[in-house]
């Protein structure tokens, strides 16, 4: 009685941890074409080359995987660890990106300019 009690059980966790593991694999895939599709909306609009692409989409995904464990996190001060990646995150941005660069990636992402399209 007691091995079929222990094998139910252990049958029910490996199920348990099987079914658990489909959803997280989903978020980082998500965020990964959030990802891919800012950065590419930012090239067009700054032009920066293929290269420096790459490097802003580790980054920003990097970024994201990091606020989403600070969100996550009980016991930690969430706003202040949310601040110190911002900070990280910026001094990262002006390594990557140029001065007129990066003046135009803060413009853009905080909503400072109006990204309208010029009508002829």
């Amino acid at each position: 009685m007691k091995r079929i009690l222990f094998l139910s059980f252990v049958l029910f966790a490996i199920i348990t941890a099987t079914f658990a593991q489909n959803p997280t694999s989903i978020i980082p895939d998500a965020l990964k074409k959030s990802v891919e599709i800012k950065v590419e909306q930012m090239q067009q609009l700054i032009g920066f080359d293929d290269n420096q692409a790459e490097q802003l989409k580790a980054l920003e995904f990097q970024f994201l995987l990091d606020v989403r464990k600070a969100e996550k996190c009980r016991l930690c001060n969430t706003r202040k660890r949310i601040e110190r990646l911002q900070i990280k995150r910026d001094a990262a941005l002006q390594q990557i990106l140029t001065r007129v660069q990066y003046i135009r990636w803060d413009a853009a992402e905080n909503d400072r300019v109006q990204n309208i399209p010029v009508r002829l």
